[in-house]
């Protein structure tokens, strides 16, 4: 019967509890250390434009290379399929996305990436200007 009360008890369904509480140690919060991030890679200013003339998807890698490296490139995409366009244009929007730049459609097949430290002009064209920027 005691093994029963000692269960009940440490269940908490006992009326008087069998076992004695511990006390509750407050915790106090240390600070944390707080890290500075370095800049990413090509994160100073650069003068440096790479054109890829894009002729397949397998083009991307190239892209992404020189991107990661901090470099604004040029993708002409003349020479590609429609349905090529697209994969490498929705490619393009991930990696603006994932490593926080820029994309701008200068022409129908043309578009230009670059990284979020590097400022394009936002002139408009006879157009209205709007329908040149890529947004997700």
């Amino acid at each position: 019967m005691g093994m029963f009360k000692n269960a009940l008890g440490f269940l908490g369904l006992a009326g008087g509890s069998t076992a004695p509480e511990a006390p509750v140690k407050a915790v106090a919060n240390k600070p944390q250390r707080v890290t500075q991030l370095m800049p990413r890679r090509g994160a100073v200013e650069t003068s440096e434009i790479y054109t890829v003339l894009a002729t397949s998807y397998e083009d991307s890698l190239e892209i992404a290379a020189r991107y990661r490296d901090g470099v604004s490139v040029i993708v002409n995409m003349g020479g590609m399929s429609e349905a090529e366009c697209k994969r490498l244009v929705d490619f393009l929007c991930g990696l603006k996305e994932g490593l926080e730049g820029n994309l701008r459609r200068v022409t129908p097949k043309v578009f230009l990436i670059t990284p979020n430290h590097v400022g394009v002009n936002e002139e408009e064209d006879s157009q209205g200007g709007d329908d040149l920027l890529v947004r997700p």
